[in-house]
């Protein structure tokens, strides 16, 4: 059957079988639950199914049906799920989850945020943008570092697993991709209690780019630009430097020794 890409679900389907084949192999999936995100015409799912002690792949265009329950016949670990990933309930699966999946670019993000809030999602390798994983993997003082470089990194242990060509899609996307490795952190790095905190620290540091951490903090937090400054001095962190500057480790500590309330 022959289906045709839709744009508004952002399709673009991986052929090379050789670079589905290494996604499978250094996802390291054998014998465990698997999700996949838009499993499209299968080319993914199939070699997930083959190692996988069960796979879970979430479609939201039903006109592939006919494809995908052929599939499903031949692999009886197979579950097709009819929906927006985004609308399901992670927390029903009883064991760990691990997630490989050729992500839409438009809704990258809010899918990196599902996977790190759920629980039992353990790891993740995500074909991705290649500009969007150069920003979720850059370092402090770089241009790419943003808010959810920091958030991904201290939720987790990230690294570049392949860069990917657009010509190995069809139809060929705009950019390049790259697949992201996601493994979650065993022990979060903070109290649980103040996570909530963190990530709305971290994303109100960042808001404005060309702005300070003082009056970033300052708008987000709704503290006076004279108590942060205070409180940045104190820390031994320079009043004019911005969120870009800032290390993983320095965020951590300016959360732990926040004396405001959080």
């Amino acid at each position: 059957m022959q289906h045709q890409a839709k744009k508004k679900f952002g399709q673009n389907f991986l052929r090379d079988k050789n670079l589905l084949m290494k996604i499978v192999r250094e996802s390291n999936i054998i014998d465990k639950y698997v999700i996949e995100v838009g499993p499209g015409q299968g080319a993914l799912t199939s070699y997930l199914a083959e190692q996988a002690k069960e796979v879970f792949a979430y479609e939201i265009d039903t006109s592939l049906a006919p494809i995908l329950h052929q599939l499903e016949e031949k692999h009886a670990n197979l579950n097709i799920v009819y929906g927006d990933f985004l609308d399901a309930d992670l927390s029903i699966y009883p064991h760990d989850l691990h997630v490989v999946a050729n992500v839409p670019y438009y809704i990258t993000t809010p899918i990196l945020f599902k996977l790190l809030e759920s629980k039992n999602v353990k790891t993740a390798s995500l074909m991705i943008q290649k500009e969007v994983c150069d920003r979720l993997l850059a370092t402090p003082s770089s241009k790419d570092y943003n808010a959810l470089s920091v958030i991904l990194q201290f939720q987790a242990h990230a690294s570049k697993m392949m860069d990917v060509k657009r010509h190995l899609f069809y139809p060929v996307p705009n950019v390049d991709s790259a697949v992201i490795r996601i493994q979650k952190r065993s022990q979060p790095l903070i109290d649980e209690a103040l996570i909530p905190f963190f990530i709305h620290f971290v994303k109100g540091a960042f808001k404005q780019k060309r702005k300070t951490l003082v009056n970033n903090l300052h708008e987000a937090l709704n503290v006076s630009k004279k108590e942060i400054e205070t409180f940045l001095t104190n820390q031994h962190v320079d009043i004019q430097t911005r969120a870009e500057a800032l290390s993983l480790d320095t965020f951590l500590m300016l959360i732990k020794e926040w004396p405001y309330d959080r």
